[in-house]
């Protein structure tokens, strides 16, 4: 029985960087290792080497299962699968619950701490690795994935949103960088986010607040075109989110913004891959609102350079 089975039912962004344990299964169980996870997911596996999507049931057996996230959903999923051994690993030891024991033997909780989550799970995979660690990476999106009218490298992408409000930086700011970005290069600016209510409040207000200088497709392209515009920016700028770690997995020039999440756990610097995080407060916690635009602008000049 070649592959194993890999259960993850989190966000797109985390689902990206699991793709070096991925990539280990693979090259140990040999190929493909079969994902259980969302439908939505379906074009992002697409993108990565020896990896088939699983959305419904699981009725192929396999001798090895693979959980590395804590949902409920994922845990009743590794129960009905047919494998015969299933392993869990989890970042930390408050995610494990009574039922992971008994579904999984073991359960693999060595905690996260300061490490950047990728190589925290491809260093925890229990198998023989054929290689050192990479960076998550994704193939090319095809050509059909794009968004009609642009062309490759021909554009700026500016997604200034995530799942969590709390990552989202001032609209003041976005439209500061957005004009500075105008006075660095003569390509057109871009806009993607999702279609929350709050989503597309806080892109209106951008586009607001910079006269029509930035193309809005908020609420208008699929994930293939998000994909898409990902490899093919002349460069990405965005919160920290999917859109960071896309960019990062392409090859893309990009700058991810953080604030409350850590910079050493979600992002490993790249010479075209950079971030910079908001200060810490008086009472020790990170606001996005208070990362000024001085040195976002200052690093833009640098990738721009």
């Amino acid at each position: 029985m070649r592959g194993c089975y890999v259960v993850f039912h989190k966000q797109l962004g985390d689902l990206l960087l699991l793709e070096p344990a991925l990539s280990r299964l693979a090259a140990h169980h040999g190929s493909p290792v079969r994902l259980l996870t969302r439908g939505g997911h379906e074009a992002l596996v697409s993108l990565m080497s020896d990896v088939e999507i699983h959305s419904g049931p699981a009725f192929r057996p396999a001798r090895h299962l693979y959980c590395f996230d804590p949902v409920n959903k994922s845990a009743t999923r590794a129960l009905f699968a047919p494998a015969l051994h299933k392993t869990c690993i989890l970042p930390n030891k408050e995610e494990s619950s009574w039922f992971h024991r008994l579904i999984f033997h073991p359960v693999i909780v060595p905690e996260l701490r300061d490490e950047y989550i990728a190589e925290y799970f491809w260093q925890n995979t229990p198998v023989p690795a054929a290689g050192p660690f990479h960076l998550p990476r994704l193939n090319r999106p095809p050509d059909s994935w794009a968004v009609p009218g642009l062309k490759a490298g021909g554009f700026i992408l500016i997604n200034p949103t995530s799942g969590w409000r709390r990552k989202s930086w001032v609209g003041s700011h976005w439209a500061e960088t957005v004009r500075h970005l105008r006075s660095r290069s003569n390509l057109p600016i871009l806009m993607t986010s999702a279609s929350a209510d709050w989503q597309l409040s806080q892109c209106a207000e951008i586009d607001k607040l910079t006269g029509g200088i930035v193309r809005s497709l908020s609420n208008g392209t699929t994930l293939r075109n998000f994909l898409w515009l990902c490899a093919n920016a002349a460069l990405v700028v965005t919160v920290d989110g999917a859109a960071a770690h896309f960019a990062t997995a392409l090859g893309t020039p990009s700058l991810a913004l953080f604030g409350p999440t850590h910079i050493s756990t979600w992002h490993r610097a790249t010479a075209i891959n950079a971030a910079i995080q908001a200060p810490m407060g008086n009472d020790g916690k990170r606001r996005m609102r208070d990362l000024p635009v001085e040195p976002v602008l200052a690093s833009l000049d640098r990738l721009l350079g």
